[in-house]
């Protein structure tokens, strides 16, 4: 906690300076839209599901334990789970309105997007969460981010398709030029269908395994603290010039 004051008190300190620079380097997109995941990246739904799977399997499980994006399913199955059923257990930890509703924001991400609107840059959110969850999703972005307009809020995967093609064709559908994500399967896919650039926030299921592409740029190993912060330090960095121009 201490850390995070550290980041804010610095932050308000070289504020114009940090929204200058990433005002500047976001003007190479030409006009394209920003878009950003929601789990992992905008909101902390980590926190409630893991209070929730602790609970069912009586074991303190921390986020630092997801090594892999589906990990949860694997602890799952070594704490005597059965392996036709881990899996859906680790997809209800996460599909969970309760957990939509009310899991908190990710650290940074309020101050990233205040910078995006003072710069009026376009932006949206796009989820591989099901669509039986739009409600809730929906409920959380009135009260943590109310000026978020509905319709900027997009999910809506049919059963069956990757999370990485369903945000490829919404990427192209709305003229994303940058998108935020934190799944490096999903963010492949995004490299190999869509022109659009992918920065991946720091999480403990995307420090290892890393698929190499020029669009694609990691922002070093995961910690609490990061969060947007980390996109926000290198959006008004140098590197993010020669990042756009790939």
């Amino acid at each position: 906690m201490q850390l995070t004051f550290r980041i804010l008190e610095m932050f308000a300190e070289r504020y114009p300076n940090v929204f200058n620079s990433l005002s500047e380097n976001l003007k190479l997109l030409n006009g394209g839209s920003i878009g950003i995941d929601i789990d992992a990246v905008t909101q902390a739904t980590y926190v409630l599901a893991l209070n929730k799977i602790s609970h069912t399997l009586r074991k303190n499980i921390q986020k630092e334990d997801l090594v892999t994006y589906w990990e949860l399913a694997k602890i799952a199955k070594d704490n005597g789970v059965d392996p036709d059923k881990a899996m859906e257990l680790a997809k209800s930890a996460w599909n969970d309105d309760e957990v939509y509703a009310n899991a908190p924001a990710m650290p940074g991400i309020k101050s990233f997007l205040q910078m995006l609107n003072e710069a009026a840059l376009p932006y949206l959110f796009i989820s591989s969460r099901p669509v039986e969850h739009l409600e809730a999703t929906r409920e959380w972005f009135r009260k943590e981010l109310p000026w978020v307009k509905p319709e900027n809020i997009i999910l809506g995967r049919k059963e069956g398709m990757s999370g990485g093609e369903f945000k490829s064709g919404m990427i192209n559908r709305y003229g994303v030029a940058l998108h935020i994500e934190d799944a490096v399967e999903e963010a492949k896919t995004i490299a190999q269908e869509t022109p659009a650039h992918v920065i991946i926030v720091p999480q403990p299921w995307n420090d290892n395994g890393r698929f190499v592409h020029p669009r694609i740029k990691y922002l070093g190993e995961s910690s609490y603290s990061n969060g947007s912060w980390s996109v926000i330090r290198f959006l008004s960095g140098p590197q993010a010039k020669d990042f756009f121009k790939r």
